[in-house]
Parts: C-alpha cells; sequence; structure tokens
C-alpha cells in the first residue's frame, strides 16, 4: 500500500458504475490513488506500468473473462488483492473464484455499506465474501452512480432484491451462523467460537439478513427456520 493512501483499479466495461464506485471509495479513502479500465486490455496495460493494492473486477468483460484470464493479472501483479464485482452471482462462479484464490465477491447491487466493508477487510488480508443467496440480482449498467451502488437513496437493506428460493444454498459457516442468531449470541462471542474475526462476522451475519430480507438478527433466524434452512 502507498505512503498517502490504497491504490486501487477499477475494471468495469459500464462507465456509470465505475463513476459511482469510485465516488464511494474516494469519500471513505480521500487519499487513495484510484485507476479506472473499461476493457481487460486498459487493466493489464495498467498494472504493467503502476502497481495496485487492490484490483475491484467484473468478471464478464468485452474481452476477457475475470476468471479465466486471472493467471495473466496474476502474473503481472502478484502482490495485488483481487474483489470481484458482478451482477452474476452464479454459485459456481463464487466457487470457482475461492478456489483460484480470489479474495472476495460482492454483488454489484449490495449496498454501499457492504462494499467498504469488503473492501476493508480485503485491505486488512481477510477474505469478504457475500452470502451466495443474493441471487437474482439485476444489472446496474442503467442506473446512476449513487442509485447504482444505493449510497445515497436511502433504501433500506434488502430494498429492491429480488431473491429466489430455487437453488439457494448456504455455506455451513452460515448456517452455523444462523443459529448462533437464533441464540442471541453477539458478534464478539460468535468470532471468539468460530475462530473469525468479528468483521468477518459483522459482513456475514449483515448479508445474511439482508437476503432473507429481515429486519434484526432474530427475525433472520426465524426465517431461516420457516423455509426451513434450518431446524428449530
Amino acid at each position: 500500500m502507498s505512503l498517502t493512501g490504497p491504490r486501487f483499479l477499477l475494471v468495469d466495461d459500464h462507465a456509470l458504475f465505475r463513476m459511482g464506485l469510485s465516488l464511494m471509495l474516494t469519500e471513505r479513502w480521500p487519499h487513495a490513488m484510484l485507476t479506472q479500465a473499461g476493457t481487460w486490455a486498459q487493466a493489464l496495460a495498467h498494472l504493467q506500468a503502476q502497481a495496485a493494492d487492490l484490483v475491484l473486477l467484473d468478471i464478464h468483460l468485452p474481452d476477457g473473462h475475470g476468471l479465466a484470464d486471472l493467471p495473466v493479472l496474476r502474473e503481472l501483479a502478484p502482490q495485488a488483492r483481487v474483489l470481484l464485482m458482478s451482477s452474476d452471482a452464479d454459485p459456481a462462479h463464487i466457487a470457482q473464484a475461492r478456489a483460484a484464490g480470489i479474495d472476495g465477491f460482492v454483488p454489484k447491487s449490495a449496498q454501499a455499506a457492504d462494499i467498504v466493508a469488503a473492501v476493508q477487510a480485503i485491505l486488512r488480508g481477510e477474505q469478504a465474501y457475500a452470502a451466495l443467496p443474493y441471487a437474482a440480482l439485476g444489472g446496474l449498467a442503467g442506473l446512476g452512480a449513487a442509485g447504482a451502488l444505493g449510497a445515497s437513496d436511502g433504501m433500506a437493506p434488502g430494498a429492491g432484491l429480488q431473491v429466489q428460493e430455487a437453488g439457494v444454498v448456504f455455506s455451513d459457516l452460515q448456517l452455523a451462523l444462523l443459529r448462533q442468531l437464533g441464540k442471541g449470541t453477539p458478534n464478539k462471542a460468535i468470532a471468539r467460537q468460530m475462530g473469525m474475526s468479528e468483521s468477518a462476522v459483522r459482513a456475514e451475519v449483515s448479508w445474511i439478513t439482508e437476503w432473507l430480507q429481515a429486519t434484526s438478527r432474530r427475525e433472520a433466524y426465524e426465517r431461516a427456520v420457516a423455509r426451513g434452512l434450518i431446524a428449530p
């Protein structure tokens, strides 16, 4: 990381999304060095000339695929961490990203606070994967910068998500977290019991609660039980 702030490379072919993401990141990290690339070729050219601490990478680009072409990026910037951001929440792609050593995944329709939390976690050396059931996400190419990221529209957590029940899979970790929510266990205690950082627990709980469209931790547990995801 540079002495003034983190060095971000935003790689996405939608200019409005890049603009909104840039505004959000510079608000949180005013001294960050931020570069945008609209194509895979532009991203690689930048990495040949300038180091990056974190690459925020769309999975699908006009001239490349963020997963298939990852080895090229790793060769050019072995120290750079990678956060995938996509409207494609295919569990197979997310599993492939984990296997490839990518540091995190956040859907483009995530709340601004969740995106910031993911970036913070990755910059600390942690992984940041949104819960898989962020499914059925709409693309954001047609939205304005603030609207695309939910940064200033005042929407409540979970608003605008169109969740599909079919094919939903929670990981064992997420199911264990839901059981702890049912017991009313605080994040700090969950982190200690499960060997996680408190920030990682907080992020997972936030994403799970948002997907279940719950307004509280207890309601998230009750909804999970009602849907048969966990036993009461």
